[in-house]
């Protein structure tokens, strides 16, 4: 009953994985050892599973070599791969695409190729599925600025030297083309279980240049300009070059979609597995947990001592942070977090996110199932029921590696129809939020009347 997150080392890790792990990119795994916001990490020299030709193919044959490995892999590896479309309107895509080689430049030809490996899984539970062309070793560039999409715009939470001073800035256009329309040019490229999740992913796509270059936003893959305005409300145009996707890799240590620690609370400890304090004034009980892993039964077991002294009016978990990792850990901090004296009506809370993914999805899922636990913050980014344990195919024309679900994971009933779980509690997240050392989501619990009660 592994799973795995998705994350870079982490990130990597996690979407490659499958279920559980932080925020870094994937790996290969599904929902049992994914990390929270991770993406793959490749091996090395990724073996192919399909036999190289023996005789050199020219361009235009390599690139759909590349498809046809697409579809091999995905009907050789995944559970049920035709489950939201079918194989006839994958196949009429893919030749269409085919049919285009001739006149698509390369980067065309990879915007293409990402496309058709996140369309059989494009109307949700595919968060682990996907090319993710921003590893080691996918011979992209990237632009060395992380991102957030804020209630009020996409922000750059992180630069590398010398862009150090857009940090706070938001984006309203790339190369002239208002932000609006290029996120939604790379949203079909990002791999999703729902919505939330595109609100991590898509950004990771947007950072890609070949990936702008072949999507039309800019005329060729290097330098681009982006127009922000800061945050001192200055709108100006700025030039960024981009780095490769090893050297970005090197730069953000594979968690591309994490927020930078900082106040308030829930940014202070993001990579600890699990912590907790006590917040006197409102009897809170504030427990984050980070990362799905071994080695927290002691913390869990800290926890229900101090819930028995008496004092706690409520315990309020937050996984805004996890992505992911090995589900069979979390066994005895459900069974904590089960217990009477937490499972009171109204007083257990979770608090989720876009980030919560794979595993931490699937223990959100036992919770709702198997206490009285309510929601809050926004919907989480994994499924409750979903595909994950992914496993890489690499293509030998491109040098990407697409990854591939093997297995699907049922937290929920089998007939549940959702791609997330809504929380009841709805909250915004703005740049002010963030830049004024905010937490909305846990104010905004301190000040409910929690149902039930």
């Amino acid at each position: 009953m592994r799973q795995t997150r998705g994350a870079t080392t982490l990130l990597l890790a996690a979407l490659l994985a499958g279920c559980a792990a932080p925020t870094p990119i994937p790996t290969t795994s599904g929902s049992a050892e994914a990390s929270p916001s991770a993406i793959p990490t490749p091996t090395a020299a990724p073996p192919s599973t399909t036999p190289v030709p023996s005789i050199a193919l020219s361009r235009d044959d390599g690139w759909r070599a590349d498809i046809d490995t697409l579809l091999e892999a995905r009907e050789r590896l995944h559970p049920d791969p035709w489950h939201a479309m079918t194989r006839a309107d994958w196949v009429a895509a893919a030749d269409a695409v085919k049919a285009r080689i001739p006149t698509l430049t390369d980067d065309q030809a990879l915007v293409e190729l990402v496309r058709l490996a996140t369309l059989p899984g494009i109307a949700g539970r595919e968060g682990h599925t996907g090319i993710f062309p921003f590893i080691p070793g996918s011979g992209t560039h990237e632009y060395p600025i992380l991102l957030w999409q804020f209630s009020d715009g996409l922000v750059i939470t992180r630069a590398r030297a010398p862009y150090e001073d857009l940090v706070g800035s938001r984006i309203d256009a790339v190369n002239g083309n208002p932000i609006a329309t290029v996120l939604k040019l790379v949203e079909p490229l990002a791999q999703r279980d729902n919505d939330s999740t595109l609100l991590a992913y898509g950004p990771l796509y947007l950072r890609v240049s070949e990936l702008l270059a072949g999507l039309g936003v800019i005329p060729a893959a290097g330098p681009t300009t982006f127009t922000i305005t800061d945050r001192n409300g200055a709108t100006r145009d700025v030039t960024i070059e981009p780095i490769s996707a090893e050297d970005d890799i090197a730069w953000h240590g594979g968690a591309p979609l994490d927020l930078p620690a900082g106040e308030p609370d829930w940014l202070r400890d993001p990579t600890t597995p699990l912590w907790w304090t006590f917040l006197p004034d409102s009897g809170t009980l504030y427990v984050q947990y980070n990362v799905v892993t071994g080695g927290i039964d002691a913390t869990a077991d800290e926890i229900l001592d101090r819930v028995k002294q008496g004092d706690v009016e409520r315990v309020v978990v937050d996984l805004r942070h996890n992505g992911g990792g090995n589900n069979v850990t979390y066994r005895h901090f459900l069974s904590v977090l089960q217990d009477p004296l937490i499972d009171r009506p109204g007083r257990l809370v979770l608090l989720t996110g876009r980030l919560t993914f794979s595993a931490a999805a699937n223990f959100a899922t036992e919770l709702e199932q198997t206490t009285g636990a309510w929601f809050a913050g926004e919907a989480m980014g994994g499924s409750p029921n979903l595909y994950g344990d992914v496993r890489e195919t690499h293509l030998v024309n491109s040098g990407q590696s697409v990854f591939v679900a093997t297995r699907y994971w049922q937290k929920s009933t089998p007939d549940d129809p959702r791609v997330t779980i809504e929380p009841a509690l709805p909250v915004p997240y703005s740049l002010e939020d963030w830049l004024g050392g905010r937490d909305p989501v846990l104010d905004a619990v301190l000040q409910e009347t929690p149902p039930g009660v």
